[in-house]
């Protein structure tokens, strides 16, 4: 993140103080919308009424994932635990999952 991105970070932050809640929730609005051309910039098969039904939450994630490149990803992919590594380290099985 570059320190402009972050300046402007910290004066959004600083000014929705002084917002009422109404404005507050108005500047959501036009943030989530942004977020959804963005997404819509990077995924153009994304359909309209899938992105309805995704909170921003899973909407920060879809962006997140398909914004990375294709070295990190192949980095998270050579970092990643298997998940039967895992249940190993904490002494179970799929079999203990499934009872």
């Amino acid at each position: 993140m570059s320190e402009n991105q972050k300046q402007l970070l910290i004066d959004i932050n600083n000014i929705s103080y002084s917002l009422t809640e109404e404005d507050a929730k108005k500047i959501e609005k036009v943030a989530v919308n942004l977020l959804d051309i963005r997404l819509l910039e990077i995924l153009p098969q994304l359909e309209l009424s899938v992105l309805e039904e995704l909170d921003t939450t899973e909407k920060l994630m879809l962006l997140r994932e398909y914004s990375k490149s294709e070295e990190q990803r192949k980095k998270e992919a050579e970092e990643a635990i298997p998940f039967e590594e895992c249940l190993k380290k904490a002494g179970l099985t799929i079999n203990d999952l499934q009872n």
